[in-house]
């Protein structure tokens, strides 16, 4: 005698097969993953939630979007089971290229590129002697526990001065005025926001928006002769926010460099004053 409320056997035979949990599963965390990973930068541009809050929900993103991989491929697996008698196959595949695209996405664009870059914020060609950043912009100091540049590679070990050794001092033998336009129009070919650009005193400022949250790295450019009589160049870049900057300011660094030389030539001796 079957139990009151049960499913006879000849019933359930001819119940359409539903889909599985994996595939429901991979398809919430497709969702979550994509609400979180476009929303979080989102509400950090338009002043909705602060940096630290915007970033850990972007982890959490990629965390369900790497969750929404696995799930659905499960799910996949699940419904090519003939004796499963479960379905679920295409919320199961879209979860997964979702997923798969995601954590593509943010390997290729924020990982990859500086996964062995050294746990800094603040490169520059000039190490013993960095420009600074002018007095009238206080933002990039505001949230950091150091008032300068060696100061940081002070509390940094020297781990700051010593992380880009190939990263030097441009040298021309050219005019201030040349150099100087020429770096001004360097920067605007890089599509940096130009604040400062005082030609007397030599002195470039600018801001560049290079990440998905809009984050600002301050860039200065200081142009002046040396005791030989050769015009140097040198410039810093800092990210205002974040304790690392995955290698983005020295690939900044060596943009503008490359994008510099397209302008003016480096002045290129066999011993280099």
């Amino acid at each position: 005698m079957e139990p009151a409320g049960a499913v006879p056997p000849s019933t359930q035979a001819s119940l359409p097969p539903q889909i599985s949990l994996a595939a429901r599963m991979a398809g919430w965390f497709a969702v979550g993953a994509l609400f979180m990973l476009l929303g979080a930068p989102f509400a950090y541009r338009i002043g909705l939630l602060g940096e630290v809050i915007s970033i850990a929900l972007f982890i959490a993103g990629a965390t369900l979007a790497f969750c929404a991989f696995v799930a659905g491929l499960v799910g996949i697996v699940r419904a090519l089971t003939p004796s499963a008698k479960v379905k679920g196959g295409l919320n199961s595949v879209v979860a997964v290229l979702i997923g798969g695209v995601a954590l593509g996405s943010i390997l290729h664009w924020m990982v990859l590129p500086g996964w062995d870059a050294p746990h800094i914020h603040d490169v520059t060609t000039s190490p013993k002697d960095p420009p600074e950043f002018n007095l009238a912009r206080v933002a990039h100091y505001a949230k950091r526990d150091y008032v300068s540049y060696r100061d940081y590679d002070a509390r940094m070990k020297g781990k700051v001065s010593a992380a880009y050794p190939e990263i030097r001092t441009l040298v021309f033998d050219k005019s201030l005025r040349q150099v100087f336009l020429a770096a001004e129009a360097a920067a605007r070919d890089l599509h940096w926001t130009v604040f400062e650009a005082d030609s007397t005193q030599g002195r470039i400022e600018a801001g560049d928006w290079a990440t998905i949250f809009g984050f600002v790295d301050d860039i200065v450019i200081r142009i002046r002769l040396n005791a030989s009589g050769y015009t140097v160049l040198d410039i810093r870049s800092a990210s205002r926010t974040g304790t690392t900057d995955l290698g983005r300011n020295a690939r900044r660094i060596e943009r503008f460099t490359a994008a510099l030389n397209s302008h003016l030539p480096q002045y290129s001796p066999a011993k280099t004053p």
